[in-house]
């Protein structure tokens, strides 16, 4: 009964150090556009809800991108990330000027998430996926070596939605998150495996 209960232990044990739900490795760095956020309070709400779920989130201006991409660089080298980076506006703009900085540093970006772009963009290398919500034909292209995925999601045609609204919709409030949380799943500690020891007997010959 004791050689048991010992055996037991570092299962138990390993289950309380890493549990399964640890999403604190994930980075969201959130850039507002300008007039000096007033138009991106939807971005607030946005990263409420993912620190509610545990995963760690950011606001800033779209002007901070330069010092972003320093912590981010500084975050991958200590092994931190996976690393998102949502903008509106342009802060949508700078979100991918911030992940350039990082190309430059050799750190990678998980995913970008773009509300209302101002203008066309390239994706860098460094990104893995982006997700574009545009509306007047503002798309995010292919950039060189991008090997990555690129969901351009046209709004035009979606009543209710403008590019001062787009970043508080609650619907891709709802999408933005569920990727977001599906980086922190690929993350998670695998759970210990637990060996079943057969007891060593005689073999029976035939």
């Amino acid at each position: 009964m004791r050689v048991r209960l010992l055996l037991a232990v570092p299962f138990v044990i390993g289950l309380v150090i890493l549990p399964a739900n640890v999403q604190a490795a994930t980075q969201v760095y959130l850039m507002k556009g300008g007039f000096g956020g007033v138009f991106s309070t939807g971005l607030d709400d946005l990263a409420q809800q993912l620190e509610q779920r545990g995963i760690r989130a950011s606001v800033a201006s779209y002007g901070a991108y330069d010092s972003l991409a320093t912590q981010a660089i500084a975050l991958e080298k200590r092994g931190g990330g996976p690393i998102v980076i949502i903008g509106h506006s342009w802060g949508a703009d700078n979100a991918f000027a911030m992940a350039r900085l990082m190309a430059a540093a050799g750190a990678r970006v998980a995913l970008i998430v773009a509300f209302g772009p101002t203008h066309d963009l390239t994706a860098p290398a460094n990104v893995a996926r982006v997700i574009n919500y545009y509306q007047g034909g503002t798309r995010v292209l292919r950039g060189r070596g991008f090997r990555g995925t690129i969901a351009n999601v046209d709004l035009d045609s979606v009543p209710g939605i403008d590019h001062f609204n787009v970043e508080k919709s609650r619907r891709l409030h709802a999408r933005v998150i569920a990727e977001i949380r599906a980086l922190s799943e690929r993350k998670r500690p695998r759970r210990p495996i637990r060996h079943r020891h057969k007891p060593h007997g005689r073999r029976s010959i035939h």
